[in-house]
């Protein structure tokens, strides 16, 4: 066997390790060997190894059927912190995370200026602010991690985010050279899914639906990210539901799902039939609970479009379980029935669909944990 496939070989193995520890939480050495079909022996090396390194640590005793209770293996959380960003098209939020992807620290700017430069320079001043929360520790900031609600090309520069106006933006280049840490980026629908399959390993054809000022996708085939030739195969926001359409979407098509599917659709039409405006999705499901009568209607429209996009996921993707994370059916999961008994069939007759147990904090929880696993792939390799 040549030198490069043996340290090929170590390096997944390793990372196979870390990333055992990092989904139990604590685990042992003759566990890991069991769940990974790994020698014990080799367990034992590379474990000293990531001991040596400081990022794994040995905790108390675990429960033993006979004989010597197993030391359990856990991560040294506090050993270094990353920084994620969700970059909405009404709000950025931003978390601070330990190895063990525990959020530690949060912050958040509303988007009050579409402009690029007016968000970036608020995002560094924020960004600043989470660095200086970082207590010492062995590794400081591992790097930067962003979710954004736009399409990513496979080189990580955000080509086109619609709501905001952003065409060709390095903003992985801008970071990398004000921090000096790894920058990482991605598709929110995309890492939401890599987190949401986390949760459900069992499911290797999974698609991720999020439904917020956009419709978000991330669609996870033979327990792999589809992305696609140039990156966006997850707009499932622009595929068209309306020919007939004529007002014009904000990606410059008509008729576009999230045109008559996301929040922003909700509080735009409801509005255009009331004398004081609401401000936002919560006001809208305050009215549905109070059943307003022009609440009730729009909602009506709205799990009928719902229905029809969900459909074509189904029919193109075919997955064995579709996660919807919307604030509104969280909020109203009646819905969940209604909008199932509206979304055509002929070939399937029904669908698995789960409400997300990880609400709004999916693609930050991606984000970061992107960022977490590529911070021990780098060392992994060494």
């Amino acid at each position: 066997m040549k030198i490069s496939q043996t340290k090929d070989i170590r390096s997944a193995n390793r990372m196979t390790i870390i990333r055992r520890i990092l989904d139990r939480g604590q685990i042992s050495r003759a566990r890991i060997s069991e769940e990974t079909g790994l020698n014990k022996a080799t367990v034992s090396t590379i474990v000293r190894e990531w001991t040596d390194l400081k990022l794994v640590d040995e905790t108390t005793p675990g429960d033993s059927n006979g004989g010597r209770k197993p030391i359990l293996l856990t991560l040294a959380s506090k050993a270094g912190y990353c920084i994620a960003a969700d970059i909405g098209v009404s709000r950025v939020r931003l978390t601070l995370a330990d190895l063990q992807n525990t959020i530690v620290a949060k912050c958040s700017f509303p988007v009050t200026e579409p402009s690029f430069s007016v968000i970036y320079d608020e995002l560094c001043i924020q960004i600043d602010q989470l660095i200086q929360t970082i207590p010492p520790c062995p590794y400081g900031l591992i790097g930067i991690s962003l979710a954004v609600r736009g399409i990513i090309d496979l080189d990580g520069v955000i080509r086109f985010i619609p709501k905001l106006g952003w065409h060709n933006v390095d903003i992985r280049s801008l970071l990398a050279q004000r921090y000096h840490v790894p920058i990482y980026i991605d598709n929110d629908g995309n890492l939401a899914a890599a987190m949401e399959f986390r949760l459900y390993p069992q499911y290797k054809e999974l698609t991720v639906l999020s439904i917020s000022d956009v419709i978000s996708c991330g669609m996870i085939s033979g327990g792999q990210l589809v992305r696609g030739y140039l990156g966006f195969a997850n707009a499932v926001g622009h595929h068209t539901i309306n020919i007939r359409e004529t007002r014009q979407c904000s990606c410059g098509k008509y008729g576009c799902w999230e045109q008559y599917c996301s929040d922003q659709y909700l509080i735009e039409e409801i509005n255009r039939r009331r004398s004081s405006p609401i401000a936002g999705i919560d006001d809208f499901i305050s009215l549905i609970k109070h059943q307003d009568p022009d609440a009730l209607a729009i909602l009506n429209d709205f799990i009928q479009n719902l229905a029809i996009g969900l459909s074509n996921i189904i029919f193109f993707m075919n997955s064995e379980m579709i996660i919807l994370n919307s604030h509104l059916i969280h909020s109203l999961p009646y819905l969940l029935p209604e909008i199932m008994k509206a979304t055509v069939l002929p070939i399937t007759h029904s669908q698995e669909i789960l409400l997300s147990a990880l609400g709004e904090d999916a693609p930050i929880l991606g984000a970061s944990r992107h960022a977490i696993e590529e911070f021990f792939q780098i060392l992994s390799t060494h």
